[in-house]
């Protein structure tokens, strides 16, 4: 390759490079909206519940013990997030000692929820719908008319989706763990932030064309 190839190559990769910092800026306004349009917040109210959303260790449970304390309900559901198998090796081995639900029951508890307050499900779930409709059978079986679902800003959106098909009239109220500062200005050149973007519209989509159960 002569030195002119390889001139021309390198400004026709800055110009390509140049065209894709534009075309963001341009975007800015529809990126920015994608990423709000993903936050559902709900003014809160007492309810029968407060359901730690699966996922988010140590915050969600945070914020969770922070509403029990509040006395916004009584009960702090915990579902079973399935543990891969590199855990429960990890587990046998002695080099972690809990299993997901473990650890955010030892969160709740740290934070002042009380044992007999927390309402652990032992059916182990993978996805959020699987996970939620879990949780509305154990609230219709248990005559709940209200929860409060912690979860992040941008799975809330999905969360509130999958609750209202689920949940059968019990009311959801959301409450959202700041988990980071999402949708913070910029998230599009934020590696984490983009791939949780395309992964929420990516479950909406899914729940709509239903095959959500492929998706957690």
């Amino acid at each position: 390759m002569t030195r002119r190839t390889r001139l021309r190559l390198a400004v026709a990769g800055l110009t390509a490079a140049a065209m894709v910092i534009l075309a963001a800026v341009a975007l800015q306004p529809a990126l920015r909206l994608l990423g709000r349009t993903l936050v559902v917040e709900d003014a809160l109210a007492t309810a029968d519940a407060i359901v730690i959303v699966a996922g988010g260790i140590p915050t969600r449970e945070a914020t969770g013990a922070g509403l029990y304390s509040r006395g916004l309900a009584p009960l702090v559901v915990l579902s079973n997030n399935f543990t891969p198998d590199r855990v429960r090796e990890l587990i046998t081995l002695g080099a972690r000692r809990l299993d997901y639900q473990g650890e955010s029951r030892l969160v709740l508890e740290k934070h002042g929820v009380p044992a007999e307050a927390i309402v652990a499900l032992s059916p182990p779930v993978k996805t959020t719908e699987a996970e939620l409709k879990l949780v509305a059978e154990a609230a219709r079986a248990r005559g709940w008319r209200r929860v409060i679902l912690v979860t992040s800003p941008q799975h809330s959106r999905r969360v509130k989706l999958v609750w209202t098909r689920e949940a059968g009239g019990i009311e959801g109220l959301m409450a959202l763990a700041k988990e980071d500062d999402f949708p913070g200005e910029g998230w599009w050149w934020k590696r984490r932030e983009a791939e949780s973007v395309l992964h929420e519209y990516l479950g909406l989509a899914a729940i709509y064309l239903g095959v959500s159960k492929y998706l957690n």
